[in-house]
C-alpha cells in the first residue's frame, strides 16, 4: 500500500473507530440522517475508496481491493442527496469483516483530515534513456509499477536531450558514460537501482517545497 494510500485511510480510520477528537457539531439547520444498512446483495450503494491519485468508485465490495475495506465512503443511491444530508454528513463503513459496522462523519472534519494527511507533491522525475538500453526497460516498468509519474527523453533520438543531460552532469561534478541516468527534483543518479532510486524520489522535495 502506498503513502498516500496509507496516510488517507488513517484519516478515515481515525474517525470509522472514533479514535479522533470531537467531531465539530453540524450546521444548526441540518437533520442527522439515519445510517446505511450495508448488504452485501444491495445493489444501490456506491462505494467510494482511496485510491492512487483520488478515490475510486464501484458498485460491488468484492471489487474494492481488501487493503482499502477498512475504511470506505458508502453512498446510499437509494435516497435522495437530501435525505441523506449528503452535503453535511459522509457515512464511513469498515467493510473488512462482517457485520459491517460505520458511523456518520461531519464532512467538513473528514475533508479536512484527508488534505492534512494528504502526503506533499512529488518531486518531478526525469529519466535520459536509450532505446537500446536494457535496464532502462527495467527501470521504466519499475517506475510504472510504483506509480511513480515521470518523463523519459532519449538522448540518442532527442540530441537536445543528450545535451541537456550533459549540462546537469557537469554542474553536478559527475562524469557521463551510461544511461539510465535519473533527475529526481534536480538531484541526480546514474544507473538503475530500484530501492535507491525509491528512497530518492520519497525524500526529494518539490522545487516550490522548503526542505525541512
Amino acid at each position: 500500500m502506498t503513502r498516500s494510500i496509507r496516510l488517507a485511510s488513517l484519516a478515515l480510520l481515525l474517525f470509522a473507530s472514533g479514535c479522533h477528537r470531537a467531531d465539530p457539531p453540524p450546521p444548526a439547520d441540518a437533520a442527522t440522517p439515519t445510517l446505511t444498512e450495508v448488504r452485501a446483495d444491495r445493489q444501490d450503494l456506491l462505494f467510494r475508496y482511496q485510491a492512487d491519485g483520488g478515490f475510486e468508485s464501484v458498485t460491488q465490495i468484492e471489487a474494492i481491493p481488501e487493503a482499502a475495506r477498512g475504511a470506505v465512503q458508502v453512498v446510499d443511491l437509494s435516497r435522495s442527496p437530501e435525505a441523506r444530508a449528503a452535503r453535511d454528513f459522509v457515512q464511513v463503513f469498515d467493510l473488512s469483516k462482517t457485520p459491517y459496522q460505520g458511523r456518520l462523519v461531519p464532512r467538513a472534519a473528514l475533508e479536512a483530515s484527508l488534505i492534512k494527511a494528504a502526503p506533499p507533491p512529488q518531486a518531478p522525475v526525469i529519466m535520459y534513456s536509450a532505446s537500446w538500453c536494457g535496464v532502462c526497460k527495467q527501470a521504466r516498468a519499475f517506475l510504472k509499477a510504483q506509480h511513480i509519474a515521470f518523463t523519459e527523453k532519449d538522448i540518442e533520438a532527442d540530441p537536445a536531450a543528450g545535451r541537456e543531460l550533459q549540462a546537469k552532469l557537469k554542474a553536478a561534478g559527475q562524469a557521463g558514460g551510461g544511461v539510465p541516468v535519473f533527475d529526481v527534483g534536480g538531484q541526480l543518479m546514474s544507473g538503475f537501482d530500484g530501492p535507491r532510486l525509491l528512497k530518492l524520489i520519497q525524500g526529494a522535495t518539490t522545487p516550490a517545497e522548503e526542505p525541512r
